[in-house]
């Protein structure tokens, strides 16, 4: 007969703070992350707009920061436009081009690091890319590719000029399916 007590492996309770030399170089001091943490809990829309005003860059900034007119069906920051790959990679261009940004790791033991600035240029000329054949603001895009930092360039390139990416990596009956109703633009 089973033991009926089984406890579940996914409730983990224990902690493991970091070494102490590593949390004093830490960006965010245990003081700063309390305050951080009590603003967060007082006003949680006010402490979002603060966050996204200051480490965000907009080009539409933002009005309206919660917008609840539909709820349960909640729209962060529903007024503003802001481009995800322009927040990830050219606000560190200046400061920390030369640093790494991706460090990928093939099966046979290959190792490709790919700085700020490499990463930056191989987003704009796949966007360029996109942009030749044809892809533009709303077109969707599926992108089918292993796990290498080219779907990543991929999946930046489609955010840079707006396109919708779609991806994956298995192929399956159930993917077939997605990729026909998407009507995509283009398949990578």
């Amino acid at each position: 007969m089973a033991n009926k007590n089984i406890q579940s492996a996914l409730l983990e309770t224990r902690s493991f703070p970091p070494p102490p030399a590593f949390a004093a170089r830490a960006r965010i001091k245990p003081a700063d992350l309390e305050n951080l943490r009590k603003r967060a809990r007082d006003d949680h829309v006010g402490f979002w707009a603060d966050l996204a005003s200051q480490e965000l860059a907009w080009h539409t900034p933002f009005t309206v920061t919660l917008d609840d007119a539909r709820a349960p069906n909640y729209r962060w920051f529903s007024d503003g436009r802001l481009n995800a790959s322009f927040n990830c990679l050219d606000v560190h261009l200046n400061e920390r081009g030369h640093k790494t940004a991706v460090i990928f790791e093939g099966e046979p033991g290959d190792v490709r690091r790919l700085s700020y600035r490499e990463l930056h240029a191989e987003v704009c000329r796949f966007a360029n890319a996109l942009k030749a054949q044809g892809v533009g603001r709303g077109d969707r895009v599926i992108i089918y590719m292993p796990l290498v930092p080219e779907i990543l360039i991929a999946m930046h390139a489609c955010n840079r000029i707006g396109a919708i990416h779609f991806g994956g990596v298995r192929p399956s009956r159930p993917w077939r399916s997605r990729i026909a109703s998407r009507t995509p633009k283009r398949c990578w």
